[in-house]
């Protein structure tokens, strides 16, 4: 029997440690990557069972909400579970507890299946001879589910950059590495911003997978709330956007 979560102990290395002394939170989404890889495996759906459907998990949405931020090599414990699937999308949570059981992080994401061959989306019926349909857990980390991003109207955007994507973004399914676009996105902050106030909720949208040698070009705006937006755009069309409060 599957258990009803995914979960490991876990020291946070120093190369995940930003300027102000704590988990750099972008890194989060690196952790939670690699949570989401070894919580498929745990159902029977690892990576290398999908591409020999010529498939492939792709996520579309993700939100995460941080009370704290853990300091290096402090001992923490990870969770990650398949909340169920709606319509085409497949939903998974995440949590971070300290060493007192308490939560400090909590994340839900948006994902779906890819057909590798023709780059466009599967329905998960294709993988439920092997995955059942049924939530791992039903309980949720985060709600709502991850929202979809529109920049406020009122907003205006300005150019903060171009990233040509190279070697080092790439992963095993030869795009641009989803866990790379949080840390292109607090890079396109204003260093006064980044280093003295703390981020409290990251919400991201991954509209358009980015290819080696491709050029995204950084767009940022600040919302009415406060709130700042980063847009990554390839020829035009946007490849991702998303949303960073800070305290």
């Amino acid at each position: 029997m599957v258990s009803d979560k995914y979960e490991e102990q876990y020291i946070v290395p120093c190369y995940f440690i930003d300027c102000n002394d704590r988990l750099r939170p972008s890194s989060f989404f690196d952790i939670a990557q690699e949570l989401a890889v070894r919580g498929s495996c745990q159902l029977g759906v690892p990576d290398n069972v999908l591409h020999e459907r010529g498939l492939c998990w792709i996520l579309l949405r993700n939100a995460v909400h941080f009370d704290y931020l853990p300091k290096i090599e402090e001992k923490v414990t990870l969770q990650t579970w398949h909340s169920g699937i709606r319509g085409p999308l497949s939903t998974r949570e995440y949590r971070v507890l300290n060493s007192a059981g308490e939560i400090i992080i909590k994340a839900t994401s948006s994902w779906a299946l890819m057909n590798m061959e023709a780059r466009s989306l599967a329905k998960p019926g294709r993988i439920f001879d092997i995955m059942s349909p049924e939530p791992q857990c039903p309980e949720r980390a985060l709600l709502p589910d991850a929202p979809k991003i529109i920049v406020p109207a009122d907003c205006v955007a300005e150019e903060a950059g171009v990233h040509l994507v190279n070697y080092s973004d790439l992963d095993y399914n030869h795009h641009a590495n989803n866990g790379k676009y949080p840390h292109w996105a607090m890079d396109c902050l204003p260093a006064e911003v980044t280093t003295s106030r703390r981020v409290t909720d990251f919400y991201f949208n991954y509209n358009r997978e980015v290819r080696l040698g491709e050029a995204v070009q950084l767009l940022r705006a600040q919302g009415p709330d406060g709130a700042w937006y980063v847009e990554g755009l390839v020829d035009g069309l946007q490849s991702f956007i998303c949303k960073i409060i800070l305290a």
